[in-house]
């Protein structure tokens, strides 16, 4: 035995997963360490560093092409993380969608990763890759799905630029978890919940879920949708919702930055409607670090 594996059992450091096992989080993975956050959009690459008390440090968003902007992140990478480990959030080339009667027999999370088929049956595509997310009052799911290539293509350029995937999500779907499981818990076991219309919101694109009591009714998902600049798309794809919403249904806002323009906006186009802005500055960031 080293002096570095009796001081590995004496930090503890022994009995911590390993960087790269997806499921435990990154608190668990990484404590005390320094962490590279990076979401990739279609036209641009947003970063941020989270420094070794957890804190978040500096960030910046880089327009163009993946490689072109992972090679100016590298240059600075290894003094932002340990050892080149960073955390992937991908906003393009996914869809969310809401299912019906998904696979909830034990270990079928699990075999998502491994034997997607087994779970999603006639769903099933060849070349993507899965997450779920299961209604826990009834038979709905909202169903995860990603290019397997783009993916792959990401790894490939992440270790080109001498970076470690710690781990590869979805920000859009990563958000939608956490709205969900902000506003579900308030409600006491007797009570029947509230009904809610989840608006989500990250780097250009958007997930909207409209949930009648405990019933997931209707969703919407699409990346690269608007800018910060230009936020009439997003409008324009929220406005059919507006003549659907009862007045007693409560907008939930989440978006990765708060926005004042939006909020204006939503008040004017539902505005029947009590609003709940969740969103906090660097929220996305936040829930990357720490999950």
């Amino acid at each position: 035995m080293t002096g570095k594996d009796i001081l590995s059992v004496l930090n503890f450091s022994a009995f911590r997963p390993e960087p790269d096992d997806p499921s435990a989080s990154m608190k668990r993975r990484f404590p005390s360490a320094k962490n590279l956050l990076l979401s990739f959009g279609k036209t641009s690459l947003n970063w941020h560093s989270v420094k070794s008390n957890g804190q978040l440090g500096i960030g910046e968003e880089i327009p163009g092409d993946p490689k072109e902007t992972l090679t100016q992140v590298s240059t600075r990478a290894h003094e932002l993380t340990e050892n080149g480990w960073c955390v992937v959030s991908m906003n393009t080339r996914y869809v969310i969608s809401l299912e019906a009667n998904l696979s909830r027999r034990a270990g079928s999370e699990e075999a998502l990763k491994s034997n997607p088929r087994s779970v999603l049956g006639a769903r099933y595509e060849r070349g993507k890759r899965y997450a779920v997310t299961h209604n826990p009052e009834t038979n709905s799911s909202v169903l995860l799905t990603c290019d397997e290539e783009y993916i792959r293509k990401l790894e490939a350029q992440l270790k080109e630029a001498g970076l470690k995937v710690s781990r590869i999500c979805c920000g859009t779907y990563v958000m939608l978890r956490h709205a969900l499981g902000t506003m579900n818990t308030s409600a006491k076991p007797a009570e029947k919940l509230p009904s809610y219309f989840f608006l989500i919101c990250c780097q250009g694109s958007v997930c909207a879920l409209t949930q009648s009591e405990d019933n997931w009714v209707e969703l919407r998902s699409r990346p690269d949708v608007y800018t910060a600049e230009d936020l009439t798309p997003l409008i324009d794809l929220l406005t059919p919702f507006q003549s659907r919403l009862t007045p007693e249904m409560e907008i939930v806002v989440l978006c990765d930055e708060p926005s004042e323009e939006l909020s204006q906006r939503l008040s004017t186009l539902f505005a029947s409607n009590k609003i709940t802005d969740l969103s906090q500055p660097g929220i996305l960031w936040t829930l990357l670090s720490q999950n």
